[in-house]
């Protein structure tokens, strides 16, 4: 596993296997992370990866730009041929976004990375 961090707030860990990529945010992913986190995400689906995992138990802020990157994923999933997104978050305010803005009806998300993975494995 590879460690990645981006700016001051934000860690991204990447693992992949096959076609599935686990990408792991912590801190605050906010207007100045969200060009890193959307890069490696464009990186995954273009190395080939269509099932993404993305890891926000450690995120305690997200803003409108992160919510915006995470949305345009799903797009990119589709214009690249299909794929899935799931989505971990248990941090009550994080969670609070993605009701408030109705992301969570896009996105699925999932109180743990394995619970998110298992999903994602039966979808491959």
């Amino acid at each position: 596993m590879r460690s990645f961090y981006i700016g001051d707030d934000l860690q991204v860990d990447h693992e992949a296997c096959e076609d599935l990529a686990v990408l792991v945010a912590g801190g605050e992913v906010d207007f100045e992370a969200s060009p890193q986190l959307r890069a490696h995400i464009v990186r995954a689906i273009r190395s080939g990866r269509r099932r993404l995992v993305l890891d926000l138990t450690d995120v305690t802020f997200i803003d409108s730009t992160a919510i915006g990157v995470i949305a345009g994923t799903v797009e990119r999933l589709d214009e690249a041929g299909g794929g899935s997104l799931a989505v971990v978050c248990t941090h009550e305010k994080v969670l609070q976004i993605f009701e408030i803005t109705g992301v969570d009806s896009v996105i699925t998300l999932h109180r743990s990375r394995d619970e998110a993975v298992s999903a994602l494995a039966l979808t491959g």
